[in-house]
């Protein structure tokens, strides 16, 4: 059955909370927010063995489709000859339930100096539906061995494909696979989350591995939501036309995408710091980061301006960073880059924060009632845009540091806010839990 599902998620769409660990998911997907360098880089750094079947064979179709209809930064061949990356696939996936053949390939790739291996990737084909705790706990394991033996070689793992049939099983032994490498700082490319979503982030619980939708496991059909998708937006070149083994070219292209954004990942794009320069006015002031300090704890985000023209910072709680007496005693905790605060100064100062940049789609889920919202992208957006997938009766209004809103007048929504810019924040108002997801700018 069709749903939208809101949720917090612990990771932000790779750009984790937890170091080192990169989640390729329905996130990930816009490659308009990988800067070029990034690819170029991947192309550089990384010579990877990928291991699959029929299945598996999705994700490169989408690359070859990026490949074909884009070309330059997105060329890939078996040799990395031309400045392409180097992706070399081989036969085999990982199996069925206690299946390690794949374990011993892939030591014999790497034994074989000629390749140079240092990223390797295995698929599931229809292996992970009919497998059980313990069979998925042997692939986390010989996982684990060839990590230990390979210290230089960057291992992902994968979730298996969907499939109605096996609904139950697979989504438990997907959520073991998912829980061990968020738990235990793993790169993981999420099949199954990726085939799971439309490009408007629309979950299909009931979804199989063709795109196809039910009222529920054993239920009657209810549609494919590729075809559906494309249907409703000619043109996209998400729906650019491949060879997609067992489902439909958007899934495939999306898989495509979902790959260069994680090869992208592993070549070190947001491992570095970054800086944002926040202006904030005498007065009242709502204002947020788009970057993960590298140490959240506000006494130390904001150690430069703990002077007497600060009075004090407060989250949508009611939490406060203020002084008492002569010691700044900070209530609030760590600088949460999806929330807005509400800083209150008397006179101006500049916030320089340095950190991690956060991705600009990762889910802000608003509870009822009030709360402080962060501005994720970095470019300015028209509200009515930045907003656009809250904008229903969920929504009671929003506001800026001006006392601006945007709120529905009779039937329409009137932006009274006019753009959103990076380092505010917004305070928003809803009737009932809703989650924010700001646009991609593709």
């Amino acid at each position: 059955m069709k749903k939208t599902v809101f949720i917090l998620i612990i990771f932000l769409s790779g750009v984790s909370l937890i170091a080192q660990n990169i989640i390729a998911d329905h996130f990930c997907t816009d490659l308009s927010s990988v800067p070029e360098e990034w690819i170029l880089q991947a192309k550089n750094d990384l010579r990877i063995y990928y291991g699959h079947t029929s299945h598996g064979s999705q994700i490169t179709s989408g690359m070859s489709n990026l490949q074909s209809h884009i070309g330059e930064p997105y060329t890939f061949n078996s040799s990395g000859s031309g400045g392409a990356l180097f992706y070399k696939e081989g036969g085999g996936d990982l199996g069925h339930n206690g299946d390690t053949t794949w374990a011993q390939t892939t030591r014999n790739v790497l034994n074989n100096g000629g390749y140079n291996i240092n990223v390797v990737m295995w698929s599931w084909c229809g292996g992970c539906s009919d497998n059980t705790v313990e069979g998925i706990n042997t692939y986390l394991n010989k996982m684990t061995e060839l990590e230990n033996d390979f210290p230089d070689v960057k291992f992902v793992y994968m979730t298996g494909h969907l499939d109605i049939w096996s609904w139950a099983n697979l989504k438990a032994r997907n959520q073991q696979i998912r829980d061990y490498c968020i738990e235990n700082d793993k790169i993981l490319f999420d099949f199954a989350d990726i085939e799971s979503y439309n490009p408007d982030y629309t979950f299909f619980e009931y979804a199989n591995d063709n795109c196809n939708y039910y009222s529920g496991p054993g239920g009657s059909l209810l549609g494919n939501w590729a075809l559906e998708w494309c249907d409703a937006n000619p043109g996209s070149d998400l729906c650019w036309a491949c060879s997609c083994a067992h489902s439909e070219s958007l899934n495939c292209n999306l898989k495509g995408r979902a790959f260069w954004w994680m090869a992208a990942k592993m070549a070190g794009w947001g491992s570095g710091t970054s800086s944002q320069e926040i202006t904030l006015n005498e007065g009242y002031q709502f204002s947020s980061s788009n970057l993960s300090p590298n140490d959240p704890d506000m006494l130390s985000v904001l150690s430069e301006i703990l002077n007497d023209n600060l009075d004090f910072v407060r989250d949508s709680d009611g939490n406060m960073l203020r002084k008492i007496g002569p010691n700044w005693v900070n209530g609030i905790g760590d600088w949460n880059p999806v929330e807005g605060y509400l800083f209150k100064l008397n006179a101006s100062e500049t916030l320089i924060i340095e950190g991690e940049i956060t991705n600009p789609q990762t889910p802000i889920v608003l509870s009822e009632g009030f709360q402080f919202v962060s501005y994720l992208p970095e470019n300015s957006m028209d509200a009515l845009t930045a907003f656009e997938n809250i904008l229903s009766e969920n929504l009671e209004y929003i506001r800026d540091s001006d006392g601006n809103m945007l709120r529905k007048i009779g039937p329409n929504w009137v932006n009274g806010i006019g753009n959103c810019n990076s380092g505010e924040g917004y305070m928003i108002k809803m009737n009932i839990l809703d989650v924010l997801v700001y646009p991609s700018t593709k």
